[in-house]
């Protein structure tokens, strides 16, 4: 068998991987979960209607939910679709970048590692502004290795673009573009690509694509970056505890997919000692440089946050990892045998396969409110309410961001949905407000004080009009729970239509 016919043999190891991948993780959250989870619900919203921004994050991840939701007609498959299209897509580009160094065993490698971080085999499903990284960061880092190694325009323009949608997805795509800035950097024959025109076609390109954004941020005061700021000043944490903590998490994705190389080598004491610092050495050594700047940036810049005392939720740290498999391939050895390969990737998607049952298992047994509440019931009683009251169907559901959401996601009239977390909900929907009124939804006495604030209303007139729902829910062998909710008519800001019907009294 030729060299040609043995890397085809290998790939399609590689396409039952992302076949398996993709098929369990869309389909488990599709068969099993009742309802979306919140950053989801909340991405789904800013793409109801389409907008060119909103209160926290850049559009780019509104905007793909919002396609997806038209062309799947507001399923919830769809948004666990286009999480694994994400992942796959990265999957795809992290292989062609391998390719690029490493043999087709390595490179494979450095995909399939990748499930061992629980990011990707377990909370991908949760579509959110981290998830389009998943397939923008390595589609950056290919597309700027390939500038410096061919200078072809094309590669250049093509870093541009999804260098400019990493940012449109999340102001942190800007750290990688710094890391990606570090290797050219950093490296004596790529240094001299400063003096040629590809990087500044590629930044011509970049700001080309945000100009739209940054128009919009002009026109409205950079509203993401008071979100920032307020988050940044939030309670504080202990800073050496945190920094503690951060350094833990960014430990476990380099141990586990470590520990299963060299279980699986046929050598594995001589596999080991390859790492120790004293015999560690780059199978490549621009390979090493790419990754050691694309994996170690973004992780500085989460724990000099984390050193400061700040708050970092996990989920920032996503992307994070997409380069890990590769960081180990760049010091793992060459001579990857046959048996190794099989006994790696079989013993993998085990593990891939034992998280997904174990995942499903976790569903029957315990109770949770973002997997099993009973959102189509609760939507159906939102619109059964709204309809006694006025006649009509609701048109805005304004309030707790997650249930109103779900109204916006299970009601077949599929009706907008703002929350009083979100100052630029009030503006986007100052019209319906103003016109229409809206059904308010609350759970607890401070959410009816936040909706209160938000549109200016009585407290006490809010509460007075309330009406309490209370709905029960269980996994199928867990603890039934049950959740009070509180349905409240919004009336119109400026004055009543002449449509709408008389109260109807309980």
């Amino acid at each position: 068998m030729n060299s040609n016919e043995y890397d085809k043999r290998l790939f399609r190891y590689l396409l039952v991987f992302i076949a398996v991948w993709l098929i369990l993780l869309t389909a488990i959250p599709t068969i099993f979960y009742t309802v979306l989870p919140l950053d989801t619900i909340e991405t789904i919203m800013w793409s109801h209607p389409f907008s060119m921004g909103n209160a926290k994050h850049p559009p780019l991840a509104a905007w793909l939910a919002g396609i997806f939701t038209i062309v799947f007609a507001h399923t919830d498959f769809a948004m666990y679709l286009l999480s694994q299209t994400m992942l796959v897509i990265g999957f795809v580009y992290m292989y062609r970048l391998g390719k690029e160094f490493f043999s087709t065993e390595k490179a494979i490698f450095s995909v399939i590692l990748l499930s061992t971080i629980v990011f990707y085999s377990f909370d991908s499903a949760k579509f959110n502004v981290n998830l389009p990284h998943m397939a923008l960061w390595p589609m950056m880092t290919f597309y700027c290795y390939r500038g410096v190694k061919n200078d072809r325009m094309a590669d250049w323009i093509l870093f541009g673009v999804v260098s400019a949608l990493s940012v449109l997805s999340k102001f942190f795509g800007f750290v990688l573009l710094f890391a990606l800035f570090l290797f050219i950097l950093t490296g004596r024959d790529t240094r001299k690509y400063f003096w040629r025109p590809g990087p500044y076609v590629a930044f011509a390109v970049f700001l080309l694509v945000l100009a739209p954004y940054i128009v919009w941020l002009v026109q409205n005061d950079f509203l993401p970056l008071t979100y920032i700021t307020d988050r940044v000043s939030e309670e504080r944490l202990n800073p050496v505890v945190n920094l503690l903590t951060i350094l833990g998490e960014n430990l476990y994705p380099f141990a586990v997919p470590l520990l299963l190389l060299w279980l699986t080598m046929d050598h594995p004491v001589q596999s080991l000692l390859k790492f120790c610092p004293r015999n560690l050495r780059p199978s490549d050594p621009v390979a090493a440089r790419l990754a050691l700047c694309v994996q170690f940036t973004p992780i500085a810049v989460l724990t000099l946050m984390a050193g400061t005392g700040m708050m970092i939720d996990s989920m920032w740290a996503y992307p994070v990892y997409f380069v890990t498999g590769f960081f180990l391939m760049a010091f793992w050895k060459d001579d990857v045998s046959a048996r190794e390969f099989k006994k790696l990737f079989f013993t993998l998607m085990i593990l891939f396969v034992s998280v997904q049952v174990f995942d499903i298992f976790y569903w029957f047994t315990k109770t949770r409110n973002r997997g099993h509440f009973v959102a189509r019931e609760f939507a159906a009683s939102a619109q059964e309410f709204y309809h006694e009251q006025t006649g009509r169907d609701i048109s805005l559901a304004f309030g707790d961001m997650w249930y109103a959401g779900c109204i916006m996601q299970y009601l077949p009239h599929h009706p907008y949905a703002g929350s009083f977390e979100d100052p630029y909900d009030e503006f986007r929907f100052s019209t319906i407000l103003d016109q229409e009124g809206a059904l308010g939804v609350y759970v607890q006495e401070k959410d009816a004080v936040q909706l209160a604030d938000a549109l200016g209303l009585e407290l006490d007139e809010l509460k007075k009009n309330a009406k309490e729902y209370r709905f029960s829910y269980k996994a199928p062998y867990g603890k039934e729970k049950i959740r009070s909710l509180y349905f409240v008519v919004i009336p119109p800001r400026k004055a009543a239509l002449q449509t709408a019907r008389p109260q109807v009294q309980d």
